[in-house]
């Protein structure tokens, strides 16, 4: 498992308060399905996942996944979608906020996230 960071409560609205933890973590498990579902993507995913989710300049609540979050951040010619399962329960099995995938998306593809789903945050 890797420690990827902490959430910034400020950014998160509503699940500021709902949240055990702000940590972030990449289990292996998930890490080898990036890796699997996203090889050629695998390299530039994991050199930016701990700034974007640290630093995003998006996040979407995603309305199908309960208490699911999608973290968004620009690469140089795409963006980086991160999604991010909160825990909300205190579950003591899955005691962390975890990464459950990353992939690259293009601009069409966010502005179809921004349509079916909710803001949460956005930078100026």
């Amino acid at each position: 498992m890797q420690y990827i960071g902490i959430i910034d409560k400020s950014k998160i609205g509503k699940y500021a308060e709902r949240i055990s933890t702000y940590d972030v973590v990449l289990t292996d498990e998930r890490r080898m399905h990036i890796y699997e579902d996203h090889a050629m993507d695998y390299d530039e995913i994991m050199n930016n996942i701990v700034r974007v989710i640290q630093k995003p300049i998006e996040i979407i609540e995603d309305i199908k996944n309960k208490d699911t979050l999608f973290f968004v951040g620009k690469l140089t010619m795409n963006i980086l979608n991160i999604v991010v399962r909160l825990n909300t329960t205190n579950s003591k099995k899955h005691p962390q906020n975890s990464i459950m995938t990353a992939w690259i998306i293009r601009d069409s593809n966010l502005r179809k996230m921004r349509k079916r789903n909710n803001y949460i945050y956005k930078s100026e």
